[in-house]
């Protein structure tokens, strides 16, 4: 089981019911567990390995109740909050309307739990019946090793479209017997140790103008930095120049602790990120920068072998683990005690090409003149996105419907990016036909009753696309933790998320101008020379120069792929695609899936799974 290694978010803990029939699971959990609460009846309620500090808990009468992770609460002020004889019912008013923050909230009263992490994701919870009882926990590695969880490889072969695999198929773990509760959703326990699950939040409805919302969103945003400073000392965040990060680092410098802006160096000429970081440091007399250039970290896709250790599914990014470990390494070696990040706002603060096929049925004036810009910067065809504006099908319908063709898409191929994604779900072409099946089957059953997250194809793709990054930075923040230095995402506090959701889709994006609310929002925060930067920089250099770099890794780790020995991959094409002559015009994230799977199989599967092909049961 994981280790805690003393930094918020390198932990886990489990949640057991109250009652007799739970001591033997409390038995299996408690044996790697450092940390021990108890219910009110004294029996164990949550086990695990946490940071100090990291678990908040409170007695209201026969009632606990419990915050995890980030929160301004103290038990005290936790306590206040929970109306006595309905500590379950109080933790549904304290996330919608209590302070703010990222963390699990957890009670227990009269033998009934109810367990939920955010609305956005970030925190999540897993459960499965462990020694007859249904047991919930932070990770789904942990229960996997509770219960001896087998794989299941048709979830394996769904993993290799990462991240274009549609809701709700993508919060699935890959382990048998495991669940996940989904985001926004609470899991119910009752006193025998039986569970259901029912959901708490709903995403806000678009209806606030651009200085509504921009508004709003300042005041959650700097809220969400002010609870990452209150505790003062010396905190690090992200300062690229861009629009996200610069927007922390002028939230972060109002506060009691003192602010280390980082700027890591781009290998690429043409990255102006340097250069909008020192004007932004300019105006940010009382922080220390620092700029880390690339080669003074460990190249892309060092480590490989083992990008798969540490983290309980698979999940892109794999390839900077080395690098974003160093780099926490560093920043915590100069007494920074958290990061701040400013992944996210892509996610909330705009919204994607998918907002057209909304715009034009509520503001078909405005959606029009977003069409023409758009037609002509994404050089889509002009009949096929007129027929994708026209396309009503109901989202189960959409979904039964990407199975017939998961073929790869090229880049610049002319698609308009319209329907309830921005791209379809596809496969690599080195997928196995048994891969393809398998992933049409469960396509197939999950479009039966499927529904999207959202009535509109806008805002459920925003809501997708904010739980696929969630799942992608939960991951690195267990990384960097473990290196010593928790990394903090505000962008994703639910109380961030929901202002941004709350706005019109058609004022927060537009072709025509970059970012207009969370530039709006930081009008009186950040200077206006900043504001107006319309680039971003990236790193497919370093990207490009660690595949050659560490080839030889890369060809010890596909030598005999474990994809391959469950039929799901050809190894000779993804040798081929990986080592010499990668496909063109397809997108490097489509190796970098393969790769995902492939390492966290190496670090979990044992070796019934090894020798296990898509044959019977797991297409059965």
């Amino acid at each position: 089981m994981p280790k805690c290694t003393g930094a918020a978010g390198s932990g886990w803990f489990a949640v057991l019911p109250d009652c007799d029939a739970a001591r033997a699971a409390a038995a299996v959990l408690g044996a790697e567990a450092t940390n021990v609460v108890e219910h009110a009846s004294g029996r164990p309620w949550l086990v695990g390995r946490w940071a100090d500090g990291e678990v908040v808990v409170a007695a209201v009468g026969a009632a606990r109740v419990a915050a995890v992770g980030l929160t301004p609460l103290t038990g005290p002020r936790l306590a206040a909050l929970v109306r006595e004889g309905d500590a379950l019912g109080s933790l549904g008013r304290i996330a919608a309307d209590g302070p703010t923050g990222s963390c699990h909230l957890l009670a227990s009263e009269a033998g009934r739990l109810r367990s939920q992490g955010t609305a956005s994701g970030l925190r999540r919870l897993f459960s499965a019946r462990v020694a007859g009882v249904v047991v919930a926990c932070d990770r789904s590695d942990v229960l996997a090793t509770a219960i001896d969880a087998g794989l299941d490889e048709r979830l394996v072969a769904l993993r290799l479209m990462d991240p274009l695999i549609p809701h709700p198929l993508d919060e699935r773990p890959l382990w048998r017997g495991i669940s996940a509760v989904p985001a926004g959703t609470a899991l119910l326990t009752d006193a025998d140790g039986d569970a259901r699950t029912r959901p708490w939040w709903q995403a806000p409805e678009p209806e606030l103008s651009l200085a509504e919302g921009a508004e709003r969103l300042a005041g959650a945003l700097a809220d969400a930095v002010a609870v990452r400073t209150a505790d003062g000392g010396l905190i690090s965040s992200d300062l690229s120049g861009g629009l996200d990060s610069t927007s922390l680092c002028f939230l972060a410098a109002r506060g009691p602790a003192r602010l280390l802006a980082l700027t890591v160096v781009g290998a690429d000429p043409a990255n102006d990120d340097l250069a909008w970081a020192r004007r932004a440091a300019a105006h940010l007399p009382d922080t220390e920068h620092l700029t880390l250039p690339t080669g003074e970290l460990p190249p892309h896709y060092t480590g490989v072998l083992r990008a798969g250790d540490g983290v309980d599914e698979p999940a892109l990014g794999g390839r900077v683990h080395a690098a974003f470990a160093e780099t926490a390494r560093r920043l915590a070696s100069r007494g920074s005690r958290l990061h701040l990040s400013g992944e996210g706002a892509d996610q909330i603060v705009s919204a994607r090409p998918p907002y057209l096929h909304t715009t034009l049925r509520a503001h078909p004036r405005t959606a029009l003149t977003h069409l023409r810009a758009t037609l002509s910067a994404q050089r889509w065809h002009l009949l096929p996105t007129l027929r994708a504006l026209a396309d009503n099908r109901s989202y189960g319908r959409w979904l039964a419907d990407t199975a017939r063709d998961l073929s790869p898409m090229l880049a610049l191929d002319g698609s308009p990016a319209l329907g309830w994604q921005l791209l379809r779900p596809q496969l690599p072409p080195w997928a196995s036909p048994d891969a393809a099946a398998a992933v049409r089957e469960l396509l197939g059953h999950s479009a039966l009753e499927a529904e999207p997250l959202a009535t509109t194809r806008g805002q459920h793709e925003v809501l997708w696309s904010v739980r696929n990054g969630t799942r992608l930075v939960r991951q690195l923040t267990r990384i960097t933790s473990q290196a010593g230095l928790p990394t903090h995402y505000p962008f994703y506090d639910d109380r961030v998320v929901e202002a941004a959701l709350s706005v019109r889709l058609h004022e927060r994006t537009t072709p025509f101008a970059y970012k207009p609310l969370l530039v709006r929002a930081m009008r009186q925060t950040v200077p206006a020379e900043l504001l107006g930067r319309a680039t971003k920089g990236e790193y497919s250099a370093e990207m490009q120069s660690g595949l050659r770099r560490r080839r030889a890794e890369l060809a010890e780790l596909l030598d005999q792929p474990l994809l391959a020995t469950l039929g799901l991959v050809d190894a000779d094409a993804l040798r081929r695609a990986c080592l010499s002559m990668f496909p063109p015009r397809l997108s490097p994230v489509t190796l970098e899936a393969t790769l995902a799977v492939e390492t966290w199989l190496r670090a979990h599967a044992g070796p019934s799974t090894t020798a296990t092909g898509l044959g019977s049961e797991a297409a059965a």
